[in-house]
């Protein structure tokens, strides 16, 4: 379960302005979808991503990113990692094929961090750690690589 502060829900702000404050919002979650150190800025997207009102819902896993494909000319506009949606991961690490100087970075609730190039072929790098030496991986293994690490 998980809940959603005042501030964050904004549940009857307009209607009943008053009861908005004596409000919280519980709803049921995964532990794949929060890290637990949201700036309270960060609580809001993360809230909104979830669309926590469906109960019926799969995980939306906690997923940071930024990517700049060099053939698509498409990149991150941020400056540093932002929250995305694992169907916008799998789609970047999809269109950087044969686009060298490629990267796609990705980081999960445990604040660790892969990047991937494009170099002939997907190179895969633990970006957080000391060794982190780009390893060759296959499409597949990527994807389930990048799941496997984001449902942790």
């Amino acid at each position: 379960m998980a809940a959603a502060a005042p501030a964050v829900h904004r549940f009857y702000h307009v209607e009943l302005p008053e009861l908005t404050p004596l409000v919280r919002y519980v709803f049921p979650a995964y532990a794949c979808e929060f890290s637990g150190y949201e700036t309270f800025e960060e609580s809001i997207t993360r809230y909104r991503i979830l669309r926590a009102a469906q109960w019926e819902r799969r995980p939306v896993p906690f997923l940071k990113m930024q990517y700049a494909n060099t053939r698509t000319q498409g990149r991150s506009t941020n400056a540093g990692r932002v929250f995305a949606r694992v169907d916008v991961l799998d789609n970047e690490l999809r269109l950087m094929a044969d686009a060298p100087g490629s990267f796609v970075e990705f980081e999960n609730r445990h604040s660790h961090v892969w990047r991937v190039e494009w170099h002939g072929a997907w190179y895969l790098a633990e970006w957080d750690t000391q060794d982190g030496a780009p390893r060759e991986i296959g499409f597949d293994d990527l994807l389930t690589f990048a799941d496997a690490r984001l449902h942790d």
